[in-house]
């Protein structure tokens, strides 16, 4: 039989197997072990010392605590010695801060190292109440960075860093994705980041509230913006020629930003010639502005209010309450080339109309990319209640060119099978020529997540099906 001494396995007549295997096999091998391990490999042979040290250093400290959940102090030193030791390059760094003030100076080491040893993903976690939440400065002169991702940190002061961020200066020249979690950064210092990150694709505010207050898109790489959990005062797209995704997603209650209730976040579109997909728009949440024109109820469309570009539109609809439902239209009316529309349907206890008393979806109906370009819609929530039947009526009658209705049902909802066929073929009636599928999905979707949302590959960022 086979023995396994450290990592050398033998055969029954004592051949060395593993390390008869190329460089470049072994190499993989070490990629993709623990960073403990990996550098224990060190100490079988001078080959595998060489192997590990040449091939690009993959470290997430969480491996090392989860081995030694008590003593911090020594993980902490074991990371310095590893990216002491490593020549570089560094491929993935995942840190997990646990510092105070007092180890100020470790975290600094830590990051000037890492950017003089070209690290291209790099992940920051900090432990707040353990007392550091200021980011380095010295994160600026990471060149080499591709991906940046920072949890619980406050962004650094970049207006002392003249050198490193001065306007035409790309001082992060090869960063794609910057994720910003339960973070602040001030406007200013983040449009000093955008202006000198030439390649940024993603930009990412994950369960951030507030801060900053504005965010002025001016970028000639960005592909993608998504708020996640995240609400700021105003959202304004300035000058984004590649802007192709502004992904919004908030939670089912309305909730004011910085506390101050009832107040929603600006979304402001001046220049966004190639906007493919936004959403999802919720009337609580957000006022929409095209130009100089704020869509309200009632409002009449001008040329200089649509944005012809967007195929992919994403609401989040009270189907039950009028006034919040009476949005959709106007939203629709802004888009005219919608091709794929998806619907998340909100409940609300307090709703006037569920026995389907909604009149106002009638006006539905004779919007332009309703009757002219959408094939596709997407309900998600669905609750089988009569003002949302009364809304997919209205889309079925006035649907010219629809071929594909998906309803997704809430999963806490219990319907009879009776109702469902029921319903079903009142909506079966009301197809058009043309209509080639009504179908139901029963349960939730899949699991959506922000890399789904911003990921290039998908060609609709809500779709969390496939």
């Amino acid at each position: 039989s086979s023995s396994v001494t450290g990592a050398t396995v033998s055969d029954p007549d004592g051949e060395d197997i593993i390390s008869g295997l190329p460089d470049d096999v072994l190499s993989s091998i070490v990629s993709l072990l623990p960073i403990k391990d990996a550098a224990r490999t060190a100490a079988l042979s001078s080959r595998w010392r060489d192997l590990w040290a040449s091939n690009p250093l993959v470290l997430d400290d969480i491996d090392l605590l989860l081995n030694n959940p008590s003593h911090v102090g020594a993980v902490t030193s074991t990371v310095s010695h590893a990216i002491t030791a490593h020549p570089g390059p560094f491929r993935s760094v995942k840190l997990t801060c646990y510092f105070s003030d007092a180890d100020e100076s470790t975290l600094h080491h830590w990051i000037r190292v890492l950017a003089a040893k070209g690290v291209t993903e790099l992940v920051l976690n900090n432990i707040p109440w353990a007392g550091l939440d200021l980011l380095p400065c010295a994160i600026l002169e990471c060149r080499s960075l591709q991906r940046l991702r920072i949890s619980e940190w406050r962004f650094p002061d970049t207006s002392g860093a003249a050198a490193v961020l001065r306007q035409g200066v790309a001082a992060l020249p090869r960063l794609r994705e910057l994720v910003l979690r339960r973070s602040i950064i001030q406007e200013q210092d983040l449009d000093r980041v955008l202006a000198s990150s030439p390649k940024l694709k993603n930009l990412v505010f994950v369960l951030s509230r507030g801060a900053p207050a504005q965010v002025r898109l001016s970028s000639r790489s960005l592909w993608c913006v998504v708020f996640w959990q995240s609400v700021v005062e105003e959202l304004a797209v300035v000058a984004a020629p590649l802007l192709e995704r502004i992904i919004l997603r908030t939670s089912s209650s309305p909730c004011g930003i910085n506390g101050k209730d009832g107040s929603c976040m600006r979304i402001k579109i001046s220049s966004a010639s190639v906007l493919q997909a936004l959403g999802y728009l919720n009337p609580n949440y957000h006022e929409l502005q095209i130009g100089d024109t704020v869509v309200k109820v009632g409002m009449k469309v001008v040329p200089d209010a649509v944005v012809p570009s967007v195929k992919i539109l994403a609401l989040s609809v009270q189907f039950g309450v009028p006034n919040k439902a009476r949005m959709m239209s106007c939203f629709l009316q802004c888009f005219p080339n919608i091709e794929t529309m998806h619907i998340q349907s909100i409940p609300d206890r307090g709703a006037t109309s569920k026995n389907g008393n909604s009149d106002f979806w009638n006006e539905i109906d004779s919007v332009k990319c309703i009757k002219e370009s959408i094939n596709k819609v997407v309900i998600h929530g669905f609750r089988w209640e009569n003002c949302e039947i009364e809304f997919l009526k209205s889309i079925l009658e006035g649907g010219n060119v629809l071929q594909k209705i998906y309803i997704l049902q809430d999963k806490n909802v219990t319907v009879s099978e009776g109702a469902i066929n029921g319903t079903l073929s009142l909506l079966a009636s009301l197809k058009k020529k043309g209509v080639i599928a009504l179908m139901i999905l029963a349960g939730q979707d899949g699991i959506w997540s922000y890399e789904m949302a911003s990921d290039v590959s998908r060609n609709d960022p809500f779709d969390c099906q496939s």
